[in-house]
This record gives C-alpha cells, structure tokens and sequence, in this order.
C-alpha cells in the first residue's frame, strides 16, 4: 500500500497573506506540516501541491527528499475547495493513501497523525480527520483514500482521531499560537 503526504500551499490568502511561509520560532510554518509527515512511519512519499515560485523554491531548497507538485492558478484561488485540489493531485501522483497535512497547524504531532493513518487502515475506512478535545473538526489533517478523494457524497467508513493543533487562519491564531509555543 502506497501511503504519501501532501501540503496544499498557496501563496495568498485573504485573511493572512503569505501564512505558508510566516515564521514560528524562526521556522515557516509549512515546515512544521514537513518534518511531521518525515517522521511517520507510515508515509513513504511527501508532496507539496502550490502556485507559488516562492513556496516551490523555499522547499527545494531546504527538503532534499519532498516534491512539488505544480498546482494551476484557477486551483489557488480563494474558495476552491481542497477536494478540488485532492482531485488534482491524485491525477498527477499515484497512491493508494494520501494525508494531507495543514502547513497552518503547526502543533501537529506525528504520533496522531500515525493514529490516524493505523484507524483508517484498521478500519478499512475512506477517511479520517483530526478533532481537536471537543470532538470539533480543526483541520490539522485529512487522511483519504483514493476512493474517498473523488467521492463527492457524505462518506460512511469515516473516522475522526484527535489533534489539539490550533488551525492558524489569522494574526490573531498566529499570536495565539507563538505565545503557547514560547515564541514571544
């Protein structure tokens, strides 16, 4: 079984332009999502999918074992659903797992996303995504099979494994985030 990781990273976004690639302890956050997904022992494969020479050039340059995938501009607009983006990527790369990764949570542990990886496989589930101690979805990763990226329903074999990653949207998460990691 081929299980592979993926950043979906524009470089623009409205609410907290080039958050990609902001610094948290001296570190861009897509790098946080990255060295998570080396980590795992079950990701043999990790990807970036993104528009942006920047991004593209920052992880090259700095990952010697990650790929960029080019991503079409009309996929890196505000809106566009990242099941948009899934469907892309799986005509482009071959896999029978993917787990995306938010570059945006960087408290992502790689021992939950492990978690996540070992029920959905335990299971025979479609998909997996993180929850945050409430039981809330908080986006910090979506593991799904190849079935499930171009399922367009409500998938039944779903499961959840929690993550208490904050999900960096704004300058405010940002705040909120450098100041739980000492990051003053």
């Amino acid at each position: 079984m081929k299980i592979v990781g993926v950043v979906i990273a524009r470089m623009e976004s409205g609410r907290l332009p080039n958050k990609n690639i902001r610094t948290l302890r001296g570190k861009p956050l897509i790098f946080y999502a990255l060295d998570a997904m080396e980590r795992s022992k079950h990701i043999s494969e990790i990807y970036v999918t993104t528009e942006s020479k920047k991004i593209k050039d920052l992880v090259k340059s700095s990952y010697k074992n990650i790929q960029v995938v080019d991503r079409p501009p009309e996929l890196a607009k505000d809106g566009v659903p990242s099941q948009d983006v899934f469907k892309h990527f799986a005509g482009v790369i071959d896999f029978d797992v993917m787990v995306n990764v938010q570059s945006n949570s960087p408290q992502v542990k790689v021992e939950n996303i492990d978690d996540g990886i070992d029920l959905l496989l335990d299971h025979d589930l479609w998909e997996v995504r993180s929850v945050d101690r409430r039981g809330l979805e908080n986006g910090a990763f979506w593991i799904l099979t190849r079935k499930a990226v171009y399922w367009d329903g409500l998938s039944v074999y779903f499961g959840v494994s929690r993550d208490d990653a904050i999900d960096i949207h704004t300058f405010d998460d940002l705040d909120n985030v450098r100041r739980e990691m000492g990051d003053d």
